[in-house]
């Protein structure tokens, strides 16, 4: 144990039955308290482990610290009825003035986001029905549409679930709960881990349904693209490949991040951050997006080529931009493409650059 955030409660337990014979010279145990996993104290001395990188809230350049006492035990407040730690440093941008103007700042998002899914949710369930009800309807390409739509609805139901469950466990609350005079001495209880459970349940629901939302998106793509650049494509053949790229390839990924995150970073509801562990669902993703946008650029092309070649030379060049224009804006919802402008962009998660960002990424997802 190295006073990694990112260490869990296990591993502190088998590394202070391992340090067994230092323990018994008076040493404080190795320890997790639901933040951060404290390493082996020294009798007598303060000990600083860096605050957790993955909760963002927190002051990353910033330091908690815990007391081992004499008696070769972390320093317990009886009036609290728990072990003390310091998390002053780190709650430096969870002072009063600074909670208040997040809360306004993410109230606003939240009610955004909510009224975009809401109206995608009802006119989606709307698509869903006129399709499956006219038999004249029914063709590879709307069976496409229909398993994209239902993937955009069960997004939404996902991410509405997941906000109730998480907002329920979020430790972050319990600290904004607290007087102002009680910042400077916190200590996080040991979490329950049987009672969040149902949230991480949740959580990687959610991350699955967003990932099988790329990835038709994805398919969407490839059926276009296989339209236009395969002869004699037999669309019907491809349809239960197309089903396994959208519903089954995520379920991969998404499974293996689940596993990797119990294995290594147990803790919580698993909302918050786990370093690397993130890339084994996010890199898929990304992979997804750009590999959309090169299918999107190439589709431009050929469009755009098809459309100068059917217009006789003299012909009005502004209607073919027209032309050009109105193809392009259809293509890049369906494509996705204003995915990879945001992909582009830094997380800073501070400042009025990242606030805008957050605005206009939530809109568009919440809205397509």
């Amino acid at each position: 144990v190295h006073g990694k955030a990112r260490c869990i409660r296990k591993t502190c337990l088998t590394h202070s039955y391992s340090l067994s014979p230092l323990l018994s010279e008076g040493n404080c145990f190795p320890e997790w308290d639901g933040l951060i996993c404290w390493p082996r104290g020294s009798v007598g001395k303060m000990l600083a482990v860096p605050c957790p990188h993955y909760v963002y809230d927190f002051n990353h350049k910033g330091v908690a610290f815990r007391y081992c006492s004499l008696n070769g035990t972390w320093d317990f407040v009886q009036s609290l009825n728990r072990t003390w730690a310091n998390y002053s440093e780190c709650l430096h941008f969870l002072q009063p003035e600074v909670i208040s103007r997040k809360r306004e700042f993410f109230d606003r998002l939240y009610v955004m986001y909510t009224v975009g899914y809401s109206i995608s949710f009802t006119s989606l369930t709307v698509a869903v029905f006129i399709i499956g009800c006219f038999r004249r309807l029914h063709c590879t390409r709307n069976y496409i549409h229909m398993h994209l739509f239902v993937s955009f609805m069960l997004r939404a139901v996902s991410i509405f679930i997941k906000d109730k469950v998480v907002q329920a466990h979020l430790g972050i609350k319990e600290l904004e709960a607290l007087p102002a005079n009680d910042l400077q001495s916190i200590a996080i209880a040991p979490a329950d881990r049987s009672q969040y459970v149902g949230c991480k349940i949740a959580v990687v629901t959610f991350i699955y349904f967003l990932s099988t939302n790329y990835y038709w998106i994805l398919v969407e793509g490839l059926y276009l693209h296989s339209l236009i650049f395969v002869a004699f494509f037999s669309d019907s053949k491809y349809l239960w490949g197309f089903i396994l790229i959208g519903w089954g390839f995520p379920a991969v990924f998404v499974v293996a991040w689940a596993v990797a995150r119990a294995a290594v970073v147990h803790a919580r509801c698993w909302e918050l951050s786990a370093g690397e562990i993130k890339w084994i669902y996010q890199a898929p993703i990304l992979a997804a997006i750009g590999l959309n946008f090169i299918l999107f650029l190439n589709t431009v092309r050929v469009l755009a080529t098809k459309i100068w070649e059917t217009h006789a030379v003299g012909h009005d060049t502004r209607k073919q931009y027209r032309k050009l224009a109105k193809s392009t804006l259809v293509l890049i919802l369906v494509f996705g493409v204003h995915y990879i402008v945001f992909v582009c962009l830094p997380h800073t998660f501070t400042g009025l650059a990242w606030e805008i960002r957050m605005h206009c990424e939530l809109f568009f997802n919440s809205f397509q």
